[in-house]
């Protein structure tokens, strides 16, 4: 006789907490409280008979029968997800893929069009959440390189960071030694990330000095830092991926054409056995073309 399995809704919350491995994370992520969280974890247990998370010194791990379940777990709610996307996509292919909201917009999506022409049967969905969840996307963009079990990190493509400023702003700069009389536009990552390009790691790489490196507005998308500098309102740190497009049109420029001291680099992130997908293997083949061209 087979055993009754545990709540779909129990599952849910493991699959989320167990990926997570904070509470309060997963709360955030499905929208509920860290109680509710809680709750249903101990619901499973107690309806399993056997400890899935264990804490020690405040920091939460699974044991090692939830480091055996999760996995089998995880699949599971994979195989939920495509056969809902197949029941609804028709005969398109659904192709999830995570990037950062201004990557995505001023990189990914100008090129889009030529890998949807292409492949015509393959339905690209764009993922552009701040806190992206790489396990809900088929294929991630991002420069932060964090380690999951079961993912691949690849090396995809590296660009330089150098200012950028509206033309009637630029006429005006002749050294770096000028942007000391000039608002200078920060995102917020780069106040809180080390590895981040920074207006201050920038001055320190030129041996420049500069008392105001860490003052001006901060904006939360580099998007939002371009447009800014694009309306005169000070000088951007830009990425030249980002940028291109603007510069050639004469929205932005390079004050200053110096060697980039600066270059962030942009990483490809999947599940090892998306390898087998079709659809994954005809996306990723074409980024790394795009890169090559």
């Amino acid at each position: 006789m087979a055993r009754r399995l545990p709540s779909l809704n129990s599952l849910r919350v493991f699959e989320v907490a167990a990926r997570r491995l904070n509470f309060t994370r997963a709360a955030e992520e499905l929208h509920v409280t860290n109680a509710a969280v809680s709750h249903q974890i101990k619901l499973l247990e107690d309806e399993l008979g056997i400890e899935l998370f264990q804490r020690k010194n405040n920091v939460l791990s699974l044991t090692e029968a939830g480091e055996l379940y999760f996995p089998r777990i995880k699949e599971g709610f994979k195989i939920f997800q495509q056969a809902t996307d197949m029941l609804l996509n028709g005969n398109n292919v659904l192709l999830r893929v995570g990037v950062p909201p201004s990557f995505g917009s001023k990189w990914l999506v100008p090129r889009l069009y030529r890998f949807i022409n292409k492949h015509p049967h393959i339905r690209v969905e764009i993922v552009s959440e701040q806190d992206r969840n790489y396990s809900n996307c088929d294929i991630s963009i991002d420069f932060r390189r964090t380690q999951f079990a079961d993912f691949k990190i690849e090396s995809f493509i590296s660009t330089e960071v150098f200012p950028v400023c509206s033309p009637q702003l630029g006429m005006n700069l002749k050294s770096p030694t000028d942007l000391s009389r000039y608002t200078l536009l920060h995102e917020i990552r780069s106040m809180n990330d080390a590895d981040y390009p920074s207006w201050e790691a920038w001055f320190a790489a030129l041996g420049v000095a500069h008392n105001n490196a860490r003052q001006g507005p901060l904006f939360t998308l580099a998007l939002m830092a371009m447009q800014a500098a694009i309306d005169g309102h000070g000088i951007a740190l830009g990425q030249s991926l980002l940028v291109e497009y603007d510069i050639a049109a004469g929205r932005l420029m390079r004050p200053f054409h110096l060697d980039s001291p600066l270059r962030l680099n942009y990483f490809l992130i999947y599940a090892t056995d998306m390898v087998e997908n079709p659809a994954f293997q005809a996306f990723h083949q074409w980024l790394l073309d795009e890169v090559k061209s």
